[in-house]
């Protein structure tokens, strides 16, 4: 009787935590996996891909950021209120996150990728003592 009351308080517990789990899902797709498929992602979502060239607007006075971006097979308009990251620019990779409102995607978010790689400017010699005061 103890056995099978432990498994179903087992049973509960992993119900429950496959709940929490798949509630706080966001996943990671690409314009054109959304463009197949819209309806089924009406969640949160992460949405990847290159920021398109001569595609960004950015208004001051609201703070409102539109962009296209595109996986080379589709492109997604992106509207996002707030101040651009400062290695946000053209042709670079990005990640929004929002959801889809009819065929704009409302981002609260904007992620974007850089390199791992350090490298000091063209022509600019970094002292080691420098990067070792900067780094603490």
């Amino acid at each position: 009787m103890y056995s099978v009351a432990g498994i179903a308080l087992l049973g509960v517990a992993g119900f429950f935590i496959y709940q929490a789990l798949s509630s706080s899902l966001v996943y990671f797709i690409t314009p054109s996996e959304y463009a197949a498929e819209p309806a089924k992602y009406n969640g949160p979502i992460r949405l990847g891909g290159l920021v398109e060239e001569n595609s960004v607007s950015y208004d001051e006075s609201t703070t409102e950021l539109s962009f296209k971006i595109g996986d080379g097979y589709a492109a997604s308009n992106v509207l996002y209120t707030g101040a651009p990251p400062d290695l946000f620019k053209e042709n670079t990779g990005v990640v929004v996150v929002g959801r889809f409102d009819d065929a704009t995607f409302i981002s609260n978010e904007v992620l974007v990728k850089h390199t791992e790689v350090y490298r000091p400017q063209e022509g600019k010699q970094v002292s080691i003592d420098e990067l070792k005061d900067a780094l603490q």
